[in-house]
């Protein structure tokens, strides 16, 4: 019975997007791609470095939720630090260092297994671009030009929820090169 139901739900939902009307397009375009282009990244790209930049460890434990702040690190700190087509991505303490998963961590480094998704947890926070409180629809590596391990400058907000979850509502961000 479940399995009818199941069947009948896919062929409905083929049926749906086949459709008629004019034929479909042979070129494939990804909605990241596509969003990327319509929004501007240069609002959100800062000049200048702000000044007073504090390390995501010190961030986690001293800012409030709501308070301004200004964060420094390296995009990275997860296996995929990118949240795909959106404008939020890892952000990794200045002060440690990544390795691979099963090298012993020494003082300042943090390996990519199991072992240290809480020490991780701790150096890390997910960052998302904002404009008017909502995260702009565009992947962060078109948005702004960066990559994995770039070096970058947040100004934002600490957003803090009962749970203790840190992440930083960004409305600029400098590139190090």
């Amino acid at each position: 019975m479940k399995s009818s139901l199941y069947v009948a739900a896919l062929a409905s939902a083929l049926s749906l997007s086949v459709g008629c009307g004019s034929p479909a397009s042979t070129t494939p375009v990804s909605s990241a791609a596509t969003t990327s282009a319509v929004v501007n990244g240069e609002k959100y790209l800062l000049a200048e470095e702000p000044d007073d930049a504090v390390g995501v460890i010190e961030a986690r434990e001293t800012a409030s939720n709501g308070d301004p702040l200004v964060v420094v690190g390296r995009i990275g700190g997860s296996d995929k630090p990118w949240v795909e087509g959106r404008a939020a991505f890892m952000l990794l303490d200045a002060s440690m260092a990544v390795v691979a998963e099963g090298t012993e961590s020494a003082e300042g480094e943090v390996c990519m297994g199991d072992c240290c998704a809480n020490e991780r947890a701790e150096c890390t926070t997910l960052v998302k671009v904002v404009d008017n409180g909502a995260l702009v629809p565009a992947d962060s590596r078109q948005l702004l030009g960066v990559k994995e391990n770039d070096f970058v400058v947040i100004r934002g907000k600490a957003s803090k929820d009962e749970s203790g979850n840190f992440t930083v509502l960004a409305d600029g961000v400098f590139i190090r090169r």
